[in-house]
């Protein structure tokens, strides 16, 4: 399992399932896993601290990370909008990381990794 953005999709290696966890994305054609959207009120959240403890309250806290694993698969790319540049940078976070390592914590051995091209 991984995680990206949309805007570097069309670039990832054949062969992966890419799926979106963005409540909201008009040009998106593919796989949606809406369990793991934000709700639309945590995106008006810009403090990175606030907005995570509300993600695991409201939307992690409620789900399964073993039945979120087997939904997914091994091959899922868990997209959203942030470039992986700006939040390596600290200039944005977003809450694909959040939902990877929520996933890592709860699934032994489980390493989700952002795919950097």
């Amino acid at each position: 399992m991984h995680t990206g953005y949309f805007g570097a999709s069309k670039k990832y290696p054949a062969g992966l399932r890419l799926v979106s966890i963005a409540r909201f994305c008009r040009f998106w054609q593919g796989d949606t896993y809406l369990d793991l959207a934000p709700p639309p009120e945590l995106l008006r959240i810009d403090n990175p601290e606030t907005y995570a403890a509300l993600y695991r309250e409201r939307v992690l806290d409620r789900l399964d990370p073993q039945e979120v694993y087997a939904d997914l698969g091994d091959s899922a790319v868990l997209l959203c909008y942030e470039k992986w540049a700006d939040v390596r940078q600290g200039k944005s976070f977003c809450h694909r990381r959040l939902a990877a390592q929520w996933l890592e914590e709860n699934i032994a051995g489980l390493a989700v990794n952002e795919i950097e091209l």
